[in-house]
């Protein structure tokens, strides 16, 4: 990936990107006959193991709540241009929203979407859409960056989508540090939210772009 130089707009299309590519499930999409049973009997928060020694099964059990919401604040930084911006990321399990405020987006940014399309809408700006994340990026930047891998790493384990290169744990259990596609992830804070351990905060790296994520609040559901 070349050295960026962008624009606060653009900066804060590649924060909204980022979040997009994560929250777009490529699971399979329910029958009818599914989709009345979830909204008859909707699924408990899975139990957590009491500790973190077998650490396949605590990943995909955890990897299974596709129900939360999220909320902290996100740095950007590139060789030429940083900033931040507040994030308020709710995820269900057909489609999510997420709002984006403060200096980086110059006013509020609603990212929406489900398995069909996907949405950018930023203050005083036409809302741009697309199919996929990928292909809003394209639009909107020329250029696009793979991380759709950020459904999963926000919580704190590795994408069962490709294999990590490199991982490691502290004494708990919990995840330290994790290399996946291309890109560095680092885990320095983490609290119990009911009853799982989830990051509060996370650095990303990959190439000159650097993301960091400070989350305040956790909500399982």
């Amino acid at each position: 990936m070349p050295t960026l130089s962008l624009s606060p707009r653009l900066l804060i299309c590649v924060v909204a990107i980022a979040f997009l590519s994560a929250c777009v499930s490529s699971k399979p999409k329910p029958t009818p006959d599914q989709q009345s049973a979830t909204v008859e009997a909707p699924k408990a928060i899975p139990k957590a193991p009491e500790r973190l020694t077998q650490w396949d099964n605590y990943q995909q059990i955890l990897g299974s709540i596709d129900q939360w919401q999220v909320q902290g604040k996100l740095g950007v930084r590139l060789p030429n241009n940083s900033g931040s911006v507040y994030f308020n990321w709710k995820q269900r399990p057909d489609d999510f929203a997420i709002h984006l405020s403060g200096p980086l987006g110059q006013g509020t940014t609603w990212i929406r979407g489900d398995d069909r399309r996907v949405s950018l809408e930023q203050t005083d700006q036409p809302p741009l859409f697309a199919a996929t994340p990928e292909a809003l990026m394209k639009k909107s930047l020329g250029w696009s960056l793979p991380i759709g891998q950020l459904y999963y790493w926000i919580r704190g384990i590795a994408s069962p989508n490709s294999d990590a290169s490199e991982q490691s744990r502290y004494n708990d259990g919990s995840l330290e540090r994790l290399e996946q596609d291309g890109w560095q992830l680092q885990y320095s804070r983490y609290k119990t939210v009911s009853g799982w351990s989830l990051p509060t905060k996370v650095i990303a790296h990959q190439q000159d772009l650097k993301l960091t994520f400070i989350i305040k609040n956790w909500k399982l559901q």
